[in-house]
Parts: C-alpha cells; sequence; structure tokens
C-alpha cells in the first residue's frame, strides 16, 4: 500500500472519529479509535524500514504505547477508575520515550535550551500555575501521579524545543507544534476529569491529540530523511 494512501485513510479515520465524539455516536468513536495509531505507525514504519537506529525505534515505542494509553481510556466509563490509573501509566511512558528520542538528536547541554536557559522559566512558571490550579480538586491519591505526570509532559516539550537551530527548520517547527499540541490535549482532559466539564471536551482532546502526534512523527520522519 502506497504510503500516501496510508495516511489518507488515517485523516479518514480521524474525521469519522471527531464526527462520532461531536455526535455522540459511541460506537462510531469508539470503533474507530484504536486505528488511529496503528495508521500513524505503519506510515512511520514502512518509511524508516532501512533505517533501525534507537531514534526510530523510540518513535515507534511511543506511539506504541499511545496506541496502548487509547485503548485503556476506552475502558474507563465500563470498567472503572483503574483504567484511567493504566492509561496514564501509559502515556506517561509515551511522553517519556519522546523526551528520551529527541534529547537522543540534540542532548540537553548541547542544544538550544543550553543556549537560552532563561526559556525554561516560563515553562517551569506554566508548570506551577497549571498545577496550583488544578491540584486541589484532585483526589489525594492522583495528586502525586498527576504531578509526576505534568511534570513529563513539560520535559516532553523542552525537549522537542531543544532541536531549534539544530536541525532542519521543518523538522523542528513539525515536532515542537506537535508536542505542544499534545500537552494541551492532556490539559483538556484533566481540566475535564478534574475541575469542571469543558464544553465538546472529546473533540477538541483527539483534534490537538491527533493534530499532535502526526505533527510529531512526520517532523521525526523530516528529521530520519534529511539526516540519510
Amino acid at each position: 500500500m502506497p504510503h500516501s494512501a496510508i495516511i489518507l485513510i488515517y485523516l479518514l479515520v480521524t474525521v469519522l472519529n471527531l464526527w462520532g465524539n461531536y455526535t455522540h455516536d459511541e460506537n462510531l468513536a469508539f470503533f474507530t479509535k484504536p486505528l488511529l495509531i496503528p495508521l500513524l505507525a505503519l506510515w512511520f514504519y514502512l518509511q524508516t524500514k532501512s533505517n533501525s537506529s534507537t531514534f526510530r525505534n523510540l518513535i515507534l515505542g511511543a506511539l506504541f504505547f499511545s496506541w496502548g494509553g487509547d485503548v485503556l481510556l476506552m475502558f474507563v466509563k465500563s470498567h472503572g477508575e483503574h483504567f484511567f490509573l493504566m492509561g496514564l501509566l501509559s502515556f506517561l511512558i509515551t511522553h517519556i520515550l519522546y523526551a528520551i528520542a529527541f534529547f537522543k538528536i540534540v542532548a540537553f547541554k548541547e542544544g538550544f535550551l543550553q543556549k537560552r536557559k532563561w526559556i525554561v522559566i516560563p515553562f517551569l512558571f506554566f508548570y506551577l500555575a497549571f498545577n496550583y490550579y488544578l491540584i486541589p480538586d484532585v483526589a489525594k491519591d492522583m495528586q502525586i501521579p498527576v504531578l509526576i505526570y505534568s511534570s513529563v509532559i513539560i520535559l516532553m516539550v523542552l525537549a522537542a524545543l531543544n532541536w531549534n537551530t539544530f536541525v532542519a527548520d521543518i523538522a523542528f517547527k513539525l515536532v515542537v507544534t506537535g508536542a505542544i499540541a499534545f500537552m494541551l490535549s492532556d490539559m483538556i482532559i484533566a481540566l475535564n476529569k478534574f475541575k469542571a466539564p469543558v464544553s465538546n471536551a472529546a473533540v477538541w482532546i483527539m483534534i490537538l491529540y491527533l493534530f499532535g502526534q502526526y505533527r510529531i512523527v512526520k517532523g521525526c520522519l523530516e528529521k530520519i530523511h534529511h539526516t540519510a
């Protein structure tokens, strides 16, 4: 199957999933969701078959755990909150793998952040402000997991930002915007779950999540092909 056909199917399934969430068609949303990340992973895998680098394998690992998180969160409503915790853990591993992969390309001590250390400050402030707002409404047994998870998300975004000026501009822009979109998706999940219902939350979560994942994967492909 041509690579372009796979990404077109991914976009089609994305539209169907978003429509299912928007119209509250639970069956359509349920059955399309677990197809999305495997399609993106297949698209990435087929274009990197000749590349067996650690970076490439880390990205594939991140996509695998993203899919695991997607599937686990599908069963929270029917099987209980322990599925939320398992989904959170799966996405935590996803963000860790992405961060490791990004730092594999440009180490922290060698990248953009080393030259512009002050850029970390607004991210730290954002982390503290968001958790100050969120944590009082989070159950005590969930507070530490939420703090750890949000720390790792910020680290993943900073790892993407560290590429600036050290890789091709297109690869950097794709990866950093994808990482930020992924972070915003997780923020809406947290606000919707712990603070108050967000209007059309499922739609916005999936838009940002799927846009973010596509941008990250596309940016990583650009980095691999540019290096090759």
